[in-house]
């Protein structure tokens, strides 16, 4: 699958900086209080769960939970958080899920399309989600508003990138149902300063001046 995770060292060998990354992320804890919300008694699909971030809160809530992440590495570390026998852990892309269809009440993916650069590609895994989701179910996504502190670090102000993607979102199905006024908060501003750099470069490690960071983000909904 031809995404931006596939060629990130953060992802794979230096993901203990991606761990630090995504438990600064929503900390204010306004995503995790919605998930919880809607996740009561559901058989939930974590599609790209990465190491875990609302695992605690999608495994305590739900009936079954299963996460998926195409990082062996991070699926390790999610399962090390994992407090239900019945939890289930399967490294694969979206693309091609080893999952019945109609089989989940309720898909999460975090910040996980919009790395899938490939339109084509990107299309499949939606594809795929909506096979495996039941009828009258659910698919929600949290991802990037645009114009905050964290696009403008990203320089995605300029390029346009989380616009066009949010964009896509809409043409295919997705409403905006929520905006969260949000903000990363890192343990010091050396360790904001070294997981901008790993996951997004030098130059833009640079421009991370404060622990905290202003983040704006949306949650999409997709109703079959």
């Amino acid at each position: 699958m031809k995404n931006l995770s596939q060629k990130s060292k953060a992802y794979y060998q230096d993901n203990d900086y991606y761990e630090i990354f995504s438990a600064s992320e929503d900390a204010r804890g306004e995503v995790g209080t919605f998930l919880k919300e809607i996740s009561s008694n559901k058989t939930i699909l974590d599609a790209g769960c990465g190491t875990g971030k609302y695992l605690e809160i999608l495994e305590n809530n739900s009936k079954e939970y299963i996460g998926v992440d195409l990082s062996s590495e991070q699926i390790k570390k999610a399962q090390t958080k994992a407090k239900k026998s019945t939890s289930k852990f399967i490294c694969t892309n979206l693309k091609e899920l080893p999952l019945p269809d109609t089989y989940f009440d309720l898909i999460i993916s975090s910040w996980v399309l919009g790395t899938i650069l490939d339109l084509e590609e990107r299309h499949l895994a939606l594809k795929e989600l909506k096979r495996v989701l039941k009828p009258n179910g659910k698919i929600i996504l949290v991802e990037n508003a645009e114009n905050s502190s964290f696009e403008k670090l990203r320089g995605h102000d300029l390029d346009g990138k989380t616009k066009i993607y949010n964009n896509w979102l809409i043409e295919n199905d997705f409403s905006l149902i929520k905006t969260i006024d949000d903000y990363f908060l890192f343990t010091s501003l050396k360790d904001a300063q070294k997981c901008f750099e790993v996951i997004y470069g030098k130059k833009v490690s640079t421009k991370v001046v404060d622990r905290k960071i202003e983040h704006i983000i949306n949650i999409y909904e997709y109703h079959k």
